[in-house]
This record gives C-alpha cells, structure tokens and sequence, in this order.
C-alpha cells in the first residue's frame, strides 16, 4: 500500500494514542532507567505500527476509501521513520549506540545480524533501503516530483531487530527495578494483534458501503 501523499497531520494522529516520545534527544538529568524507558517506547511504537499495518492489510489489502488507504500508509511511514531513529544514522540522538545504554556494541551487533539472519553486507542493504525511503519519500522532496516511489521498504527485519533490541532493554529495566513493560514483546503483540484485529474488522464493516466521494 502505497503512503505517497500521505500528510504529516495524521502521522501526528497516529502517533498520539500510541504515545509517541514528547522528545528525541537524551538530556544530561536523563537517568539510565530513563534513557531505557525512551527506547522501549520507542520500540513497542514501532511494533504496534507494524502489527497494526499487517492486520489492515490482512482484512482489507487495497481499500478503496481515502480513509483506509491513508492509514495504511501513515503507518508504513511511521513504522520506517521510529525504526531509523534507533538502527539509522549513528548521530540519532536515540540510536541504539547512543546514551550508553549497549555495553558492547561488537557483540551486540554480532547478536543482531545472527537474530535477523542476515550477513553484514545484507543488513547494511536493507540500511540503506530504509534510510533511504525515510530521506527520500517522508522526509524530503526530489526535485522529480512526479516521480514515483517503485520499492516500498518490507518490515520483517525492523520487526525481528526490534524485538532483539527490546530483549536487552527490558533485561536493563528489570535490573533497575522497572516492572511495567512485559517482559515478551512477541507474547503483548499477540495481544495487540487480536484486539487489533477485532477492532479493524469492526470498523471495516462500518465503512464496507461508503463510497469514495473526493480525489
């Protein structure tokens, strides 16, 4: 589904009942817990949105109404744009390397390519891919502008490296006594799948009969 047009109001909608972070840098009153806090909200943000796009996309591929397709590709670039703030350019003030929150950085990247089971020369291709589409579709213009985005970014690698990183986060939150968050990422989105899921179906069923009525 494509998100070519998709404004930046209603990413902000998007993000509000997901609580997006209210800020993207660490400062120096931040504590550890809270620079831990920061990157696992950051990361449930990118996996609600990816779970949320594969269950539209489940119920209804290609809708036909304005409505769906504009969420469908809200929540691409949504999804695309929190994942480059904590696996994209080293000076993301919340890059995974950032805040000294990663003891180990070789090991930890040794971990993540093994989790996702790719080679380094294939991980840095899907890099490059998602910054790419980040830089190129949602944050800027070319100077092209009817050209016409020809490969949309897949999330199996942002969803695996997500929870990988969540595995060390929440290792670092229990150490410091922090007891919220879940401690299986895969097992909540499970839960969020389905209600989800519930949710959508509902909604699409409501909206079945309206037809497309503007451009």
């Amino acid at each position: 589904m494509g998100p070519h047009g998709t404004p930046a109001l209603l990413l902000v909608v998007l993000s509000r009942p997901l609580k997006r972070i209210a800020f993207d840098i660490y400062p120096k009153e931040l504590n550890d817990m809270e620079k831990i806090t920061t990157q696992i909200k950051l990361i449930v943000q990118i996996v609600r949105c990816i779970h949320f796009k594969r269950e539209l996309s489940k119920l209804d591929p290609e809708p036909h109404l304005n409505f769906w397709r504009l969420i469908h590709g809200g929540l691409l670039d949504l999804s695309v744009l929190e994942w480059t703030k904590i696996f994209g350019s080293n000076g993301e003030p919340t890059h995974w390397k950032c805040g000294d929150i990663v003891d180990d950085h070789d090991t930890f990247r040794r971990e993540l390519l093994i989790r996702t089971g790719l080679t380094q020369e294939e991980w840095n291709t899907y890099w490059n891919d998602m910054k790419s589409y980040r830089n190129e579709e949602i944050s800027h213009h070319f100077d092209n502008l009817s050209r016409k985005c020809q490969n949309y970014p897949t999330l199996d690698v942002a969803l695996i490296s997500c929870y990988f990183y969540y595995e060390y986060l929440i290792k670092k939150a229990r150490e410091h006594g922090e007891a919220k968050f879940p401690d299986n990422l895969g097992d909540y989105c499970k839960k969020f799948s389905a209600q989800t899921r519930a949710i959508a179906k509902l909604a699409l069923e409501a909206t079945a009969n309206c037809k497309e009525e503007v451009w």
